[in-house]
């Protein structure tokens, strides 16, 4: 590797710029080369680097990807000096975390030093309470993606849609919404100013949430995972409405943190293709391990 300087190259060479996007376009397409794509230079180490920790995963599910870092290893680099923080903490664009009792004070340690987060995936707090993530939810001023039960998060109180948690979101899906009052506490939805995707799992009146939301205008996709439960209906004829049937959703969370398709992008063609006439107006559920639907 050279010196941090890089003034020891005599020869022609390419303009940074231009060797700075060959050189973040190899280490994006293949993010295992990352490590051996930083020994090239430092200013190459510097280019690259941040690729190592963009997208963070925590969990003990099989999943077909690597592309990923560890959610305790980002701990320990955040933890070692504050070099690191700045260098992995503001390289961190996506999380997924089984986020359970003692591991809630390390993902709030984690939030409070990635500001630049863009997508946050929060899996195990069902039943329980959590009113510490709040504050650290609160610093994600990037923050455009979210799953989580908000009723473990916003605990003895209502959901505040008008929190800065929610003023950059545009998808939102909803965990543990099988309580008979999560339709109640959806009432102020229509406060988060730029939604425009949302998605409920585990529902068991889809059609009153549905009828709830359906008069919100910015919505343009509106989603209800369906786990073989027959009562996924619209409530009325709205094509922005899809029951959609996930078995992988680890991998398709992977597969969306790098390179852009996920369900929720899965859910926008199918739409669009019922628009276009390609599909059924009355056809509304689809899986997403299957594209019969597609011409």
């Amino acid at each position: 590797m050279d010196s941090p300087s890089d003034d020891d190259s005599t020869g022609p060479r390419l303009a940074f710029e231009l060797e700075r996007i060959i050189f973040e376009e190899a280490a994006r397409s293949c993010f295992q080369d990352v490590p051996t794509l930083m020994l090239t230079a430092w200013r190459v180490k510097h280019w690259v680097e941040p690729f190592l920790y963009r997208v963070v995963l925590s969990t003990k599910r099989k999943h077909e990807t690597s592309s990923y870092v560890p959610f305790n290893i980002l701990l320990q680099k955040i933890k070692m000096t504050s070099e690191n923080v700045d260098i992995v903490g503001l390289s961190v664009r996506y999380i997924f975390t089984e986020s359970r009792g003692q591991d809630v004070d390390d993902l709030v340690t984690a939030l409070l030093i990635c500001p630049r987060l863009v997508d946050l995936y929060i899996l195990g707090l069902l039943g329980d309470a959590n009113p510490a993530l709040l504050p650290g939810l609160m610093t994600l001023h990037n923050l455009q993606r979210l799953t989580i039960d908000l009723k473990s998060v916003f605990v003895n109180q209502d959901i505040d849609f008008k929190s800065p948690v929610f003023h950059h979101l545009t998808h939102l899906e909803l965990l543990g919404c099988d309580s008979d009052d999560y339709p109640e506490a959806l009432a102020g939805l229509d406060a988060v100013p730029h939604l425009t995707h949302i998605a409920f799992n585990l529902v068991e009146k889809s059609a009153i949430v549905h009828d709830l939301i359906r008069g919100y205008t910015r919505l343009r996709c509106i989603i209800f995972m369906d786990i073989g439960q027959s009562n996924i209906r619209p409530h009325s004829a709205d094509d922005r409405f899809v029951a959609l049937r996930q078995t992988q959703f680890v991998d398709d969370w992977l597969r969306g943190a790098t390179t852009g398709e996920d369900y929720w992008s899965l859910a926008e063609r199918f739409i669009a293709a019922k628009r276009a006439g390609t599909v059924e107006c009355s056809h509304y559920s689809i899986t997403a391990d299957e594209f019969s639907w597609q011409s």
